[in-house]
C-alpha cells in the first residue's frame, strides 16, 4: 500500500500562509476573546480573555475571588448586618468584627468600616461615575473605561 506524501511545496505554502496570518493578527487590531468555551474575534488592539466562570467557593465562604474573570455564583446568598455608620457587612463576620472594635477601643483606637458590602448595581454605578469623570477630562469612552478599570 502506497502512502501519499504531501509535497514539500504545499507544506511551505501552508506554513507561509499560516505564519503570515499569525503576523497579521499580531500586528493588526485583531483580538481573540474567549467567552466561556467560545473564542471570538474583536476589533481591538489588545489581547483579552473573558471568563464566564463562577468564582471558586471550595475554600469556604470567607475566601472567594470575584473579579472580571470570576463572577459571584448564581446561587450565592448573603445575609447582611448594617453597622451604625450605614455600611453593611456579611453577618457571619459581625461578632469577630465587634470583638476587634472592642479590643481597639480598649487600646485607645477608634476603628470604622469605610466601605462595606456593595451590590453589583452599586459597583456598576461607581464604575460608570469613574468613566464619566475621565470623559469629562477629555478622554474617549474607550480610554476612560481603560483608566477606570485600573
Amino acid at each position: 500500500m502506497k502512502r501519499h506524501r504531501k509535497s514539500p511545496l504545499k507544506r511551505i505554502v501552508f506554513l507561509s500562509l499560516f505564519l503570515m496570518l499569525v503576523s497579521i493578527a499580531l500586528g493588526s487590531s485583531i483580538n481573540v476573546i474567549k467567552q466561556g468555551k467560545i473564542w471570538l474575534l474583536s476589533g481591538n488592539a489588545k489581547w483579552k480573555f473573558f471568563s464566564t466562570s463562577e468564582a471558586d467557593t471550595s475554600q469556604g465562604w470567607n475566601l472567594i475571588l470575584v473579579n472580571k474573570n470570576y463572577r459571584i455564583p448564581d446561587n450565592y446568598d448573603i445575609e447582611l448586618t448594617e453597622l451604625s455608620n450605614g455600611e453593611k457587612v456579611d453577618s457571619r463576620i459581625y461578632p469577630d468584627l465587634q470583638d476587634m472594635f472592642n479590643a481597639a477601643r480598649t487600646d485607645g483606637l477608634a476603628l470604622f468600616v469605610r466601605e462595606g458590602y456593595r451590590t453589583q448595581e452599586e459597583q456598576q454605578e461607581i464604575m460608570d461615575e469613574k468613566i464619566m469623570s475621565y470623559m469629562e477630562e477629555g478622554y474617549s469612552k474607550k480610554e476612560a473605561r481603560n483608566l477606570a478599570e485600573k
